[in-house]
């Protein structure tokens, strides 16, 4: 396919995607002014990274230098801020919708700059009525210029507009954040972040950004090398009373998986509260949760049941579960200090039987979406494997690395083991299995206490051993807090199986 014929494809997705919406929100009345950024103050010969220039949206800051958000565009004449091609994020982006779209930081984590926040902010079209409920969608896809993300992105909804001090972060709690708050690491497709809210009355400002300090903020790196930092696209930004347009249960899309791996139906729309999951024998499996992970051993299909505000509907995923060529009876993966301080990892496993397999793939990630083959293991038929591989540079990393086996058939054929979860902190304390079903093993450092808590604070389990025993947790959500002899302090979450 030639280089014409794609951006015929991808200008006519756009025009699509741009009709599909104006068709559900005909009748919907959008609170935000220049909600997708077609509206600009700047020339298009004079756009440059951190200008502005969008019509009825400010950088609130006050004794700032002069970076504020981006403004990009297909007209810009300058390299820096064109459309799809720009040197501001070193990305190929087309907008979610129409011709523009914005640029801003998350966090950046250079050493040098400490709690720096760009915000980007707007006076809504009219107040928001007390008890009435709204619906806010925003939608950022992560640039390529630097070379992590972060989580922490969310819109705050006030009655009085903010204030950053020269650019640095306002605490605040935003109302509108993914569920589950993960990083948000996607430089290919734009990722919605939207909610329900019901309103306590006179709210006329929206502000969008992290409220979080850089030690309360997760990122993962993405990238060797780079700036040392998050910026994200962003565009379509919506203030939607509820009651003039009809949201429906989102189960989420039919998948696939191999048997043994673990799978999110659903959605992550926060602010929804009455909310039921059904199992395929009509079980309550989760209620209060717009997803959920599922890890069904045979073909089946879950039910999601909703009432926000008044609206009530229901919606039904199904999931397939092929088998697996090989019995698995374990699959590990743990991290180590070698002696010359880079940070290794060992993929463990260990086979009951082997049908017509040629080899293993340990494959590695650092989204847990899109993996790279590291090594290759020959079948033997059955028995115990393991396969050493160093993490990327630098030496020291920071962030989650994810592994699976592509196991490969004679004939050609692939499949996949589940994936497992390794958290590198600072390249000094890894924790894992994450998920875990028996035993959490920390690695790196010297420790001088270990805490698990459950959400509310709750300290559970103590101990200063590096192997913690978790058997006696229910399933669910936990932090792990680790001190080391040297001062660290690392709390990370996990789930526990």
């Amino acid at each position: 396919m030639t280089r014409n014929n794609i951006l015929k494809l991808s200008i006519k997705a756009h025009i699509i995607w741009a009709l599909i919406l104006s068709t559900i929100f005909t009748n919907a009345q959008n609170l935000v002014p220049n909600p997708s950024f077609e509206q600009f103050t700047v020339s298009c010969s004079s756009m440059v990274p951190g200008g502005g220039g969008i019509t009825s949206w400010v950088n609130p800051a006050l004794n700032s230098h002069s970076s504020s958000f981006a403004y990009l565009n297909t007209c810009a004449t300058t390299p820096c801020c064109g459309v799809p091609v720009n040197t501001y994020g070193r990305g190929y982006q087309w907008p979610h919708s129409g011709n523009g779209y914005a640029g801003f930081f998350s966090i950046i984590d250079d050493g040098f700059y400490t709690n720096f926040r760009i915000y980007m902010q707007a006076k809504l079209l009219d107040t928001l009525t007390v008890n009435k409920c709204y619906y806010i969608e925003f939608f950022i896809s992560l640039g390529n210029a630097y070379v992590i993300g972060s989580n922490n992105i969310g819109l705050l909804v006030g009655d009085t507009a903010i204030v950053s001090n020269k650019n640095l972060y306002t605490p605040a709690t935003p109302q509108i954040i993914q569920y589950g708050n993960p990083v948000i690491i996607d430089t290919l497709n734009w990722v919605k972040i939207a909610g329900i809210y019901t309103a306590k009355g006179g709210e006329k400002y929206i502000t969008i950004g992290n409220f979080n300090d850089d030690n309360s903020t997760d990122t993962i790196r993405i990238a060797s090398k780079g700036n040392y930092g998050a910026d994200y696209y962003i565009d379509d930004v919506s203030v939607i009373p509820l009651d003039s347009i009809q949201l429906k249960a989102d189960a989420g899309r039919d998948t696939t998986i191999v048997k043994g791996d673990s799978v999110w139906i659903g959605s992550r729309l926060c602010g929804l509260t009455n909310v039921v999951w059904y199992d395929a024998a009509n079980n309550v499996i989760d209620t209060g949760a717009p997803g959920l992970w599922v890890k069904p051993m045979s073909n089946t299909f879950y039910v999601i049941e909703q009432n926000v505000c008044g609206q009530y509907s229901r919606d039904t995923v199904f999931v397939n579960v092929q088998p697996l060529p090989v019995t698995l009876l374990s699959f590990n993966v743990s991290g180590f200090k070698s002696f010359n301080g880079n940070t290794n990892t060992v993929v463990d496993w260990e086979t009951a039987s082997e049908i017509n397999v040629s080899h293993f793939n340990v494959q590695r990630s650092l989204d847990g979406v899109s993996f790279e083959t590291v090594g290759t293991v020959k079948a033997k038929g059955a028995g115990k494997y393991s396969y050493t591989a160093p993490l990327p540079e630098p030496p020291s990393p920071k962030g989650v690395f994810y592994f699976r086996l592509e196991v490969v058939d004679r004939n050609g054929a692939l499949s996949y083991s589940e994936i497992k979860q390794l958290i590198i902190d600072n390249g000094q304390l890894i924790i894992s299995p994450n998920p875990a079903t028996d035993f959490l093993t920390i690695s790196g450092g010297t420790i001088t206490a270990v805490r698990i808590s459950d959400v509310s604070g709750r300290v559970l389990i103590f101990g200063k051993e590096k192997k913690v025993d978790v058997r006696g947790l229910v399933a669910g959500i936990y932090y792990i807090t680790i001190e080391g002899i040297d001062g660290q302090r690392v709390v990370r979450k996990f789930v526990k199986r």
